[in-house]
């Protein structure tokens, strides 16, 4: 059975290609279509959505763009609760974009969205406001069409490209702060690779392609602990493996990590542990060594 297609000529005012409206989600919509471009921002509440074939749980905060064409309907979570699910819904056509060009940019997910939505893994564009950044900005939105102010027209036109402009810049920093943890990721591994040998924080950002002060940063974030922490976190984890597994003197287990000044080791591992090497190798057990923030 074909879906219903919500039509925008019976929506849309004369002269605007924006539509605004709140709606709080039951059970008496069917799942249907429109024949222009989707965004809904979940304000209050907890629920459903049904999108194609897919049904995806939502909750506050949730941002969904869905392509012209792609049948939807939200629903509560039980025909119990009723004006629970509150959803600010804003249909729009391409034409509100014309006037600014290529944006969002080509090769961009959202771009993509609008213009390109067959090159998207799955049928709708996604985006989660955890810090309550979009919704003042929807809330603006929804008032100005509502209320129909002098120059109204305009001022949600403005409003329906800043919400664009933001969702583009919250993809994009959702990207960079992949990349970053990929960064991380890449650092880690190229640390446990070479931390027996005089390895050192410039060694590791220029493995990374990153500045000293930045990889610093992205790794205290990622890990909890400085780069010099977490090398030596490693390398005394190692040592004590060692203490336990073989009968290499104290001197060559501190070698083989790394550590050539044995003062500097027994004072790091005492720290570290607890107890010196002998007394470990003696009564210690398989332990997690104490983070140094």
């Amino acid at each position: 059975m074909d879906k219903p297609v919500f039509l925008s000529h019976q929506r849309f005012r004369p002269g605007m290609n924006v539509f605004v409206n709140r709606a709080f989600e039951a059970f008496n919509i069917p799942q249907h279509t429109h024949d222009a471009i989707e965004i809904s921002f979940v304000v209050e509440g907890t629920g459903y959505q049904f999108i194609n074939d897919t049904v995806v749980r939502v909750k506050r905060g949730d941002i969904y763009l869905l392509p012209i064409g792609t049948s939807h309907v939200y629903r509560p979570t039980s025909p119990d609760k009723v004006r629970s699910l509150g959803i600010i819904n804003c249909v729009f056509r391409l034409e509100a974009l014309k006037p600014f060009g290529d944006f969002p940019p080509p090769g961009t997910e959202l771009h993509d969205a609008l213009y390109c939505p067959s090159k998207l893994s799955r049928p709708w564009f996604h985006h989660y406001d955890k810090n309550s950044a979009f919704t003042e900005l929807f809330l603006s939105l929804l008032s100005e069409y509502r209320q129909r102010q002098p120059g109204y027209e305009a001022v949600v036109q403005a409003l329906f490209i800043q919400l664009i402009a933001q969702l583009h810049r919250a993809l994009l920093n959702s990207t960079a702060s992949v990349n970053s943890r990929s960064k991380v990721q890449e650092a880690i591994r190229y640390i446990k690779r070479n931390y027996q040998g005089n390895i050192t924080l410039k060694q590791v950002a220029e493995y990374s392609f990153l500045s000293e002060s930045h990889l610093q940063k992205l790794f205290k974030q990622a890990t909890g602990v400085s780069f010099i922490s977490y090398v030596q976190n490693l390398r005394v984890q190692r040592c004590c493996e060692l203490l336990k597994t073989t009968g290499m003197t104290v001197q060559q287990i501190a070698g083989a990590v790394g550590y050539q000044d044995m003062k500097y080791f027994h004072s790091l591992f005492r720290q570290r542990t607890g107890m010196t090497p002998q007394e470990y190798r003696k009564h210690g057990e398989t332990m997690a060594v104490l983070d140094e923030h």
